[in-house]
């Protein structure tokens, strides 16, 4: 089985997330962690699962992540199986502008995941990891939980 975990970062905190979740997919396929910059649609190719992940930046995923999406054609994805994850401050811990921002707009990893659908993946996944504050740290447990949300996602494939 072919895996491929598709990532943006600004601080550091989705790449140590998607690092966790290439580690909770286990071993015996072939996995492979790229920046989004990186990724090219050929990559896509003769893939099995396909991971896309994106700090949330007043509720939508970044810039590069949209652009990588863009260049996927309209059913590039059909027999792929699909997942998202972003990273986002928790509700309690966002000041007012973000907050309010947060309830308006949601996450990065649901709109991720309506792209990956637009192009004709089968979704399986999707979820938010926090971080504390916008440079981090990443909140305690998050990376184990991370490890754990991968293990869940091969559950609903194999």
């Amino acid at each position: 089985m072919k895996l491929i975990i598709v990532y943006d970062t600004i601080y550091g905190n989705t790449q140590r997330i998607a690092e966790a979740i290439k580690e909770g997919l286990g071993s015996g396929h072939e996995s492979e962690l790229v920046r989004v910059e990186e990724a090219k649609t050929d990559m896509i190719e003769n893939t099995d699962v396909l991971i896309v992940g994106s700090p949330t930046h007043g509720g939508w995923f970044s810039e590069s992540v949209k652009t990588f999406l863009d260049t996927l054609s309209a059913e590039s994805l059909r027999g792929i199986y699909a997942s998202s994850f972003d990273t986002s401050i928790p509700s309690e811990d966002q000041k007012f502008l973000i907050k309010s921002l947060t309830k308006l707009f949601g996450n990065a990893a649901p709109r991720i995941s309506k792209e990956l659908r637009q192009k004709g993946a089968t979704v399986i996944g999707s979820e938010i990891f926090f971080v504390l504050g916008r440079k981090g740290p990443i909140k305690e447990g998050e990376i184990e939980r991370a490890r754990e949300w991968a293990a869940g996602l091969m559950e609903k494939i194999v």
